[in-house]
């Protein structure tokens, strides 16, 4: 029994296919069923799709939900509004058709447990819990005067960075994230622009910690993302068995062939750098991280031209921050200011599909996958820039259960 018919949409399947129009998809269940002209057999509803691209879900590689403070951290909110805050922005992100994001820190594993279970209408969310860092490295967030931690972890709701030094320490904080519910592990081994002690181009966690922390992943039968903007930050990171390399802003060719060469993935966050250059005091941006921001602006357009010589895989995140975290779709503009439409759209979908390990269950619309579904007014290969507006995206499916149809394009069998 099909349950759900889209008929008559242009259909950009993010395969490498040229899009088709008049194209049907059929979806039964939680999966795409059939892509044909005239199928699906009495479907329970029925989708107009005439005028409108469908395509895939998009995903995001490196948000940070829980994060809702503009500064980057979770805020001095009372408890009651960080959890209505966090709930925004969560049903939010699948607004505006996002079906899967990983969570990359800040945010609690049981908020993906809500989301599963359909209690919060959220998007397939991968946690990674607290990020684990070295004392003084980028997410101890104590100014230089201060001894205590500001707001700690709390379990079921908030996930704060773990300070962590040595082997022993970091191969507990990463066991104690995995029985917490995290599908990866996040570490910080570079400085950052936030962060605000640590120089930008110091190196944090040694080989033998970044491994600990690979060795207590792959146990789980699961990885390890770093965030690495240095060059010499991204060589120790894959040395250790790092598989996903965040941000990669400075970034020099041997440092892209040896990501190649290890079968990692860079993602590229461009969003949350305009964001900040554009609206500096708004984030409360002290003069010695604005220049560290700038110093990391100036530098990612060549790494970017670098990942490409090299044939470097990338991944698409936002790594936004703040109580709305709102417009995700820009960061694929952004990116296709150095790549072609397509290719901005590929980060988005096959690329984090495979980053993820999902590649055969999200990531194109074929038949056996996950009905996770978006309808956009307009042609996305011609017009990136319309999912920088949340209005464009017209209509949303997850797991075949529609969150959105603002055209009203819905018709009841």
């Amino acid at each position: 029994m099909t349950n759900l018919v889209i008929r008559n949409a242009e259909l950009l399947d993010c395969t490498g296919a040229d899009p088709r129009a008049g194209v049907d998809v059929a979806v039964s269940g939680s999966l795409i069923s059939d892509i044909g002209p005239g199928v699906g057999s009495s479907p329970d509803e029925v989708i107009d799709g005439d005028g409108l691209t469908l395509m895939p879900g998009l995903t995001d590689a490196h948000v940070h939900m829980g994060l809702v403070d503009p500064a980057g951290g979770i805020g001095d909110l009372p408890w009651i509004d960080y959890v209505f805050t966090v709930r925004g922005v969560i049903e939010n992100t699948l607004q505006e058709g996002f079906t899967t994001v990983r969570d990359a820190g800040g945010l609690d594993p049981h908020w993906a447990r809500l989301s599963e279970q359909g209690v919060i209408a959220g998007p397939r969310i991968l946690p990674s819990g607290s990020v684990l860092s070295q004392t003084g490295g980028h997410g101890d967030l104590r100014p230089a005067h201060h001894i205590a931690h500001p707001r700690g972890s709390i379990p079921g709701l908030s996930a704060t960075p773990e300070i962590v030094d040595g082997v022993d320490q970091v191969r507990r904080a990463a066991r104690e994230q995995l029985r917490k519910g995290a599908t990866q592990l996040k570490v910080f081994s570079s400085g950052g622009v936030l962060s605000p002690t640590d120089p930008f181009d110091s190196l944090q966690f040694s080989y033998a910690e970044l491994r600990a922390a690979v060795e207590a992943a792959a146990d789980w039968h699961t990885y390890v993302l770093a965030h690495c903007h240095t060059s010499d930050a991204i060589r120790r990171a894959l040395t250790a068995g790092i598989r996903s390399i965040e941000h990669a802003s400075i970034l020099d060719e041997d440092a892209a062939q040896r990501i190649v060469e290890s079968d990692a993935f860079a993602v590229v966050t461009l969003s949350v750098k305009y964001d900040l250059l554009a609206d500096p005091e708004a984030a409360r941006l002290t003069p010695a991280q604005l220049t560290k921001l700038q110093a990391v602006e100036s530098a990612v357009h060549r790494s970017l031209e670098i990942m490409g010589e090299t044939g470097v895989k990338v991944g698409s995140g936002s790594d936004i921050v703040g109580p709305l975290q709102d417009r995700r779709g820009r960061e694929m503009a952004n990116k296709a200011k150095f790549m072609s439409p397509a290719e901005a759209i590929a980060t988005a979908t096959t690329g984090n599909a495979e980053l993820f390990y999902m590649e055969d269950r999200i990531g194109t619309v074929e038949v056996g996958k996950e009905a996770d579904l978006i309808l956009v007014d307009g042609r996305p290969l011609d017009e990136i820039e319309l999912f920088s507006d949340p209005d464009r995206i017209v209509g949303v499916i997850k797991g075949g259960r529609i969150y959105k149809d603002t055209q009203r394009r819905l018709q009841k069998s």
